[in-house]
């Protein structure tokens, strides 16, 4: 049995007060080092910011304006935070000119709101995924290139302690050689989850079904730790959904030192998560709270070469995983300390625009794979994957 480590959990919610919020005053100049950063909003009535605000009440953060295209909760959150709303957010960042442009409408409009915030001077924090297509993606990274500024994806399982335990093992060879790798992700949903939004499960409202909705945080957690493949060749199908896209979606994979692995995603399936890595030195398993984690007392390179028994079997021992004791808190919080070190102090967040992409190209790879029946080697054809989805766009009723 491998040993059990227990993960960290998200703290309850809590949300400050609307005095506090309305404490704080709208400022159009710069935050030098030591000073809030100045945040706006894009998208400010999504159900997601519920988890934003966590990183948006920290005490270095001022929330200087926010936006959305319909009016209502959006106008009635800017409120209870004390700051403008607007309706267009090319006017927001031109009156209130904020250090920080968070960005959590739905993902067809990523790309080009984030750019404009990148042109217009701003660092951007953007939802999962960054884009609909690796394509935008693409020119995001250049925008933020271009005016020097830090582009970063909300990926907070990257910032969990046991995720940066597993990240540890594995860069350190400590699991030897990876072999393969095994990812099983239901994400249950019933009729009535794509009923409540007129975009979910559309080509044009999100560019893909489960792979572009529930399932990036787990192939940004699956890139993550082992990296990109190479080579993707994967299933897609609609089982019990009455949607135009993938309801559910299995791919094989192959990585460049010869490792494979299958990664499977559904909404129509109920039960855990996990993702399992196994090496030559040991494997390693992380569920949804917690990981196990074993070594072989003999790496199995060694074993295969030295052994005289034609059916030796390695021993396997319990192992300390090194997870940090930490105090708890909400990933989202977490995201936000990154991204804010990152401006202050120099370097990349842990999720920057080019680490953000990954998820987003195998989504792409194993859609298009799915659709034409071919695998596809990466990197992944930016201009076949872009005629691919204009077709399914084309197609939607």
């Amino acid at each position: 049995m491998a040993a059990i480590h227990d993960a960290q959990v998200f703290p309850p919610f809590t949300q400050r007060t609307n005095e506090q919020a309305k404490e704080e005053n709208v400022s159009n100049s710069p935050s030098p080092q030591g000073s809030k950063l100045r945040h706006a909003v894009v998208g400010m009535g999504a159900g997601i910011f519920r988890s934003h605000s966590m990183g948006l009440s920290l005490d270095d953060v001022e929330v200087v304006g926010g936006s959305d295209v319909a009016p209502e909760p959006g106008q009635e959150r800017a409120e209870e935070w004390g700051c403008p709303f607007y309706p267009d957010h090319r006017q927001m960042l031109a009156e209130t000119k904020p250090d920080v442009t968070v960005i959590i409408t739905p993902h067809p409009f990523h790309a080009s709101i984030a750019i404009d915030a990148l042109n217009a001077g701003s660092h951007v924090l953007v939802e999962k995924p960054i884009a609909i297509q690796v394509k935008e993606a693409d020119a995001m990274i250049a925008a933020a290139r271009a005016n020097n500024r830090v582009l970063a994806v909300n990926y907070q399982y990257r910032q969990l302690p046991h995720v940066r335990a597993m990240k540890r093992l594995i860069d350190s060879g400590e699991l030897g050689r990876i072999q393969r790798v095994t990812g099983v992700f239901p994400w249950m949903r019933t009729a009535a989850y794509y009923l409540r939004g007129g975009w979910r499960g559309t080509w044009k409202g999100e560019g893909g079904g489960v792979l572009m909705n529930q399932a990036p945080h787990d192939l940004d957690l699956v890139c993550h730790l082992v990296g990109s493949p190479k080579r993707v060749y994967a299933a897609t199908a609609t089982r019990l959904h009455a949607i135009q896209t993938e309801d559910t979606a299995t791919a094989l994979l192959e990585w460049p030192e010869d490792a494979q692995g299958t990664i499977y995603f559904s909404t129509t399936e109920s039960g855990p998560r996990s993702v399992e890595v196994s090496g030559t030195g040991g494997k390693i398993v992380l569920h949804e709270n917690r990981i196990e984690y074993e070594r072989y007392d003999t790496d199995l390179r060694q074993l295969i070469t030295d052994s005289a028994d034609p059916f030796v079997r390695t021993e396997a021992a319990d192992a300390d995983a090194g997870i940090e004791d930490e105090p708890e808190e909400h990933g989202h919080a977490r995201v936000y300390k990154d991204f804010h070190r990152a401006i202050r102090e120099g370097g990349e967040p842990r999720c920057n625009g080019e680490e953000g992409l990954k998820s987003l190209e195998l989504a792409n790879a194993m859609i298009y794979s799915g659709a034409t029946g071919e695998p596809v080697t990466l990197p992944l054809d930016r201009e076949a994957y872009s005629d691919l989805l204009e077709r399914l766009q084309a197609e939607d009723v």
